[in-house]
């Protein structure tokens, strides 16, 4: 009977073992052919045999396979190989090239057809020479040949097809023959190092996207058969200088030429109908534009940031210029600002409208706006990063903009807007607009240093003074809603701080204070080395320049600019989650034993750029998670024993960490492709951990450890028991629905201190 029983399992397991092997070779080798002959999907051996019941080659079957070779089943009568390359039975057409092969290949005379994507991803082939027998090249059929320098092209092929070279940033140069009359789109997509393009004037079809990303080009002629340069076709084509021979041109496609920043010859033909939006967008370098007296319709945003001077043709019907201005026919719209041109500009008298991004990215020193214009939005003016002056007429009505729009506007120079005399709307008031009661800020000067006053009626502020490099602000005593301590601008009370100056170095922070809300939110940009509180504060206390909170002893807020290492004062019980966050200069840090875990245990370092070294101290902390985003040099960071999890996140490549073993220590060291530096191993995990019911009390009990000091008995808030000596396994705890897990871990005495072990989860619920 056992004999009989002995045969059975062996023969389930010879089964077994078998059907193992069958599905890892049906999961490793898979060649799929539907009911047509048509093979769908291969993968598997990288050296491909097509079979007999094969008929039709799907163009993605081989997708992400690398191959080696291809042969054919004898029994095939449709296919054929040439030196591992995969042909049709009459050698017509190139079907598929291996992955792998290296070097050159010249096609055979006899194909007249290169299948879709039958050289993708050949990313190892330097030199392809395709004879005049092709008429045909498929899409993507040289996609990422990323190794390819030279390919000589059919005389006979009429279209360079969609994505036929994309990805080729190995080839330096291609000769098109006068034969090409399509080039589809994104035919030369991403070609990093091709330098100069000739298109024969046989080319009558231009396609979307069909140089973009070639960041080595220089120079294009383009065929004088062309009507249309499409969409993106040059985009960030950042080399890019000339383009030639735009005679026969009517059209420039959306983001034809956008960021092109080199670009300085284009002419524009008399045939030209339509520019495109943002057809020439961050064109710097783009200098007088010309244009003719045919255009139609440029797009409001077709030389955002670019340009020199625009001269529009005097029979243009549709747009005019006015001092290298680009103008509506009637002058009364500003279409576009000249960019690039230094100095003063001013705006035409008889202006009434400014298109959105007419002035945006301009080079200007100041901006005189004509007594015609009503209304401007603050975001007309973003990123003019040398514009100082600001000059506002007495026409002007509104100032648009909500606070989502008022704040980065890149206005880092300008010191002063200033406001004509009669303007019934607005005043302006030591360089800042204010509603002409005086009671709204409108528009603040980014760029203003030193002190500002505000007016006595000034009530709104908002959220554009925030970004300022002020190192005082002023208000009178006469104001109804503002206090100013120390050239710190206050709500009335000295509750809340409503603007802090950025370049006030340093700050003392008044006895009214209750919020440092404000301070959080500017951190980034703040100059103070340390900050120090009042006496009669009832919220904080200051140590050593840094910002504490009364009563429950949280580390609130470290100064950006304070210098040096820091060590956490040992009567404090918390810090802060983004206490250290923007502290730039600080360069190590020891968190001392008494941190405690209620509030969370969660530190943000980020940008803490000179940061080096971070050693945590044995106290109660028994997890601790950690943001380093930015901190690129931290070289080392020290775990105690007793914290088991470390949840780190942004750790540089290389840091070291200190640490115990069977701790997450390691493994954080291991993800940072770090170094872990062991301190020792920690005791094991406690078993039987159990609760149980004695009268009216309820008991925590375990199995003993051998080799022990102790148990600490534990939540993730605070600490139930600590009990001396291996043989203590038991304490009494209090009414279990109180909790929802209990961890007891045991610890040893190594030197002096405690040495705990992992953790053991109790659940109570």
């Amino acid at each position: 009977m056992k004999r009989k029983y002995l045969l059975q399992v062996l023969f389930w397991l010879f089964v077994t073992g078998i059907m193992v092997q069958s599905g890892t070779a049906l999961a490793a080798n898979v060649y799929r052919v539907n009911r047509y002959g048509e093979l769908t999907y291969y993968s598997g051996s990288p050296s491909v045999t097509i079979r007999s019941d094969t008929s039709a080659i799907y163009q993605h079957a081989f997708d992400g396979v690398r191959t080696t070779g291809f042969s054919v089943s004898s029994g095939n009568p449709y296919f054929k190989t040439i030196g591992g390359v995969l042909y049709s039975k009459d050698g017509t057409l190139l079907l598929r090239c291996p992955t792998e092969k290296t070097g050159a290949i010249t096609i055979p005379s006899t194909v007249k057809k290169i299948a879709v994507g039958a050289f993708k991803d050949c990313s190892k082939l330097s030199r392809v020479f395709i004879p005049d027998s092709v008429k045909v090249i498929g899409e993507a059929c040289f996609d990422n040949c990323s190794a390819l320098r030279s390919i000589r092209i059919s005389g006979q092929l009429e279209k360079i097809s969609d994505d036929c070279f994309m990805g080729c940033c190995s080839l330096t140069s291609i000769v098109i023959p006068t034969s090409v009359r399509e080039i589809g789109d994104r035919a030369f997509y991403r070609c990093q190092s091709l330098k100069n393009v000739s298109l024969p004037d046989s080319v009558n079809r231009f396609g979307n996207r069909v140089f973009t990303e070639c960041v080595d080009l220089t120079t294009v002629r383009v065929s004088k058969n062309m009507d249309t340069i499409g969409n993106r076709s040059f985009e960030n084509c950042t080399s890019l200088k000339t383009v030639n021979n735009t005679g026969g041109i009517e059209e420039i496609g959306n983001r034809a030429f956008y960021n092109c920043v080199n670009l300085k010859t284009m002419n524009f033909p008399d045939k030209l109908d339509r520019i495109g939006w943002q057809a020439f967008r961050n064109c710097v370098a783009l200098g007088t534009v010309l244009i003719p007296r045919k255009t139609e319709h440029i797009n409001k945003d077709a030389f955002m940031g670019a340009a020199s001077r625009f001269i529009v043709d005097g029979s243009n019907p549709n747009y005019s210029s006015t001092n290298g201005m680009l103008m509506s026919e009637s002058k009364e719209t500003l279409i576009q600002a000249p960019a690039m041109e230094m100095g003063d500009l001013k705006i035409p008298n008889g202006t009434k409208r400014i298109m959105p991004n007419a002035l945006v990215n301009g080079q200007y020193s100041s901006v005189s706006l004509p007594e015609s214009i009503t209304e401007i939005y603050r975001r007309q003016f973003k990123n003019c990063d040398k514009l100082k002056i600001l000059y506002l007429p007495a026409s002007l009505q509104q100032i648009k903009g909500s606070s989502y729009d008022s704040t980065n506007l890149g206005l880092d120079r300008l010191e002063k807007i200033l406001v004509s005399e009669g303007n019934s709307a607005y005043q302006s008031v030591d360089g800042a607009v204010y509603t002409a009661d005086g009671k709204v800020l409108a528009f603040y000067p980014y760029g203003r240093r030193g002190s500002l006053r505000l007016p006595d009626a000034c009530k709104k502020i908002g959220n554009q003074i925030k970004e300022n490099k002020l190192s005082s602000i002023r208000v009178s005593s006469e104001n109804k809603y503002f206090t100013s301590v120390h050239g710190v601008l206050y709500d009335l009370r000295g509750k809340k701080i409503k603007c802090f100056p950025m370049n006030k170095k340093t700050y003392k922070i008044p006895k009214t204070l209750k919020s440092i809300d404000y301070l959080y939110r500017v951190k980034e940009d703040m100059k103070c080395k340390a900050i120090q509180v009042a006496s009669g504060n009832k919220t904080f206390y200051s140590k050593g320049g840094v910002i504490f909170e009364k009563g429950s002893h949280t580390l609130a807020f470290y100064p950006t600019k304070k210098k040096g290492s820091y060590k956490v004062p040992v009567s404090t019980r918390y810090i802060n989650a983004r206490a250290f966050e923007e502290a730039h200069y600080i360069t190590s840090l020891t968190i001392t034993k008494n941190i405690n875990r209620k509030g969370g245990t969660t530190y943000y370092f980020n940008r803490c750029h000179s940061l080096k070294n971070i050693d945590v101290k044995q106290g109660e902390l028994n997890y601790i998670s950690m943001s380093f985003s930015g901190c690129n040099k931290l070289k080392s960071i020290s775990f105690p024993s007793n914290i088991m999890t470390t949840d780190l996140w942004g750790l540089p490549e290389g840091v070291t960490i200190r640490g115990w073993q069977n701790t997450q220590a390691k493994e954080s060291a291991e993800r940072a492709k770090g170094k872990f530096v062991s301190l020792g191993t920690i005791p094991p995990v406690i078993t039987g951990g159990r609760v149980r019911k004695i009268i009216d009390k309820y008991q925590l009990c375990w199995n003993a450890s051998r080799g022990v000091s102790g148990y600490q008995v534990y939540t993730v808030y605070n600490t139930i028991a600590d009990l001396k000596g291996s043989g203590s396994t038991s304490c009494f705890i209090k009414d279990i629905y109180e909790y929802d897990t209990i961890y007891i871990r045991a610890y040893r005495i190594v030197k002096g201190k405690k040495v705990y072990g992992k953790a053991k989860a109790v659940s109570i619920s």
